[in-house]
């Protein structure tokens, strides 16, 4: 047994069977089976830590279908975290079983090699529409051997042209005395550069200096969502190699789930001077909105004088708001640009259902929540939905309909700029 699953599930025996969960958590909304609630859950690791419960797959089978979205958390009295235990029983059990092949495995191992996949795929781009044609659901091809796979091939957004790094400088100078970093992650870099330019467009304008290493990788988040720590702590040795030397105020990155991971990179390593590195890096990582909602001269960005009037509902990602209590500031950076109406659904929305790899290994569970979520945000009857977080933008993209565009905040905020 591992030492941090040893520790790390002892915070299991605080529950008291309340069915809190059960109450907010999307899943048993629609399965109503006890294993898939925090409870549920809770109690298989609790049998697991006493040794009456083997490490098994089908243990790991129910421990992966969890969104890892952490509404639980939000209602559960004893504040257990509940996403950190599910990661850690994935782990274990990873680890007494040997890593046999798996599709979160195999994806967790495909990102090891992002900084030279994504740049290929963004080649091919071209080609994507008929791949699709040739392995997607409707043609039946590759649904046959692996229907998540091929549900993940026929939502996957039109890559760019580009990768962003074969678009930006390694160094954008600035007229002020703030300097940061931007770690631009694997959605930023193969599917929505935009959302990068977009971001240097808006440090430009306030005069920030952003240094911009060209061989960065994956943050690790997936690796670590599904229990592969060795492949999540290369990852997190390349995010030191590349940013720790780096005399920079801030590590800023457009996706929260970017955000989030980074800012927890010391728990990859065991106590040594790779985890007191992974510390002083993580005490500096912002995501974009935490960091621009900061910004004193933020109100200094100048728009035109008649800004077309609009109106924006926000999708708070899961690792946002509950994992690093970003509400408030991507709405405040929303509110800088004039004539912009910031509109609420009715009701909370759990998640998107995208949930990292759920959405690909369980592409209709994913997709029952994720249209639940968008007709929330329709009924407000906005005209964008804004998010951002890029599995978010993957998944709301490919539900979304023409009348509900859905974008990174930070596109909105720099195509209003003069």
């Amino acid at each position: 047994m591992t030492s941090d699953f040893s520790q790390t599930l002892k915070a299991a025996t605080a529950c008291i069977r309340c069915g809190a969960c059960m109450e907010v958590c999307p899943l048993y909304q629609k399965t109503g089976r006890e294993a898939a609630v925090a409870r549920g859950k809770l109690s298989l690791l609790q049998a697991f830590l006493g040794g009456t419960l083997s490490p098994s797959g089908r243990l790991l089978e129910i421990l992966e279908y969890c969104l890892l979205c952490g509404a639980c958390v939000e209602r559960c009295t004893a504040k257990i975290p509940i996403p950190d235990l599910v990661k850690a029983g994935r782990a274990e059990i990873y680890d007494r079983l040997g890593h046999n092949w798996s599709p979160n495995l195999a994806l967790a191992h495909l990102s090891l090699h992002a900084d030279r996949l994504l740049p290929a795929l963004n080649a091919s781009s071209s080609l994507l529409p008929r791949l699709i044609s040739l392995l997607g659901r409707k043609s039946g091809l590759l649904y046959r051997l692996w229907p998540s796979l091929a549900g993940l091939v026929e939502r996957l957004p039109q890559p760019a042209s580009q990768p962003l790094t074969h678009l930006v400088p390694d160094f954008l100078p600035g007229a002020g005395k703030q300097k940061i970093a931007f770690f631009i992650g694997c959605g930023l870099q193969a599917l929505f550069p935009q959302v990068g330019l977009a971001f240097l467009k808006i440090c430009q304008r306030l005069g920030i200096e952003v240094i911009i290493p060209k061989q960065q990788n994956c943050c690790g988040l997936l690796a670590t969502s599904v229990g592969d720590l060795k492949t999540a702590r290369l990852l997190g040795r390349n995010v030191i190699r590349q940013f720790a030397g780096l005399k920079v105020d801030y590590l800023v990155t457009a996706c929260a789930s970017c955000s989030y991971q980074l800012k927890r990179l010391d728990r990859l390593f065991p106590d040594s001077l790779e985890r007191e590195q992974a510390g002083s890096l993580a005490l500096k990582v912002k995501e974009a909105s935490e960091y621009l909602a900061d910004l004193e001269k933020l109100d200094h960005l100048h728009f035109p004088a008649r800004a077309p009037s609009t109106s924006v509902v926000f999708h708070d990602p899961c690792h946002g708001r509950r994992g690093q209590q970003i509400v408030r500031q991507p709405r405040q950076v929303l509110a800088a640009r004039p004539r912009l109406e910031l509109r609420e659904p009715h009701s909370p929305v759990a998640c998107c259902g995208q949930g990292g790899l759920f959405g690909i290994c369980h592409p209709d569970m994913g997709k029952a929540i994720g249209l639940d979520a968008l007709a929330s945000y329709q009924q407000t009857g906005a005209d964008l939905l804004a998010t951002s977080c890029s599995g978010c933008l993957v998944q709301l993209m490919s539900l979304t309909t023409p009348a509900l565009p859905v974008r990174h905040f930070l596109e909105i905020l720099a195509e209003a700029l003069e």
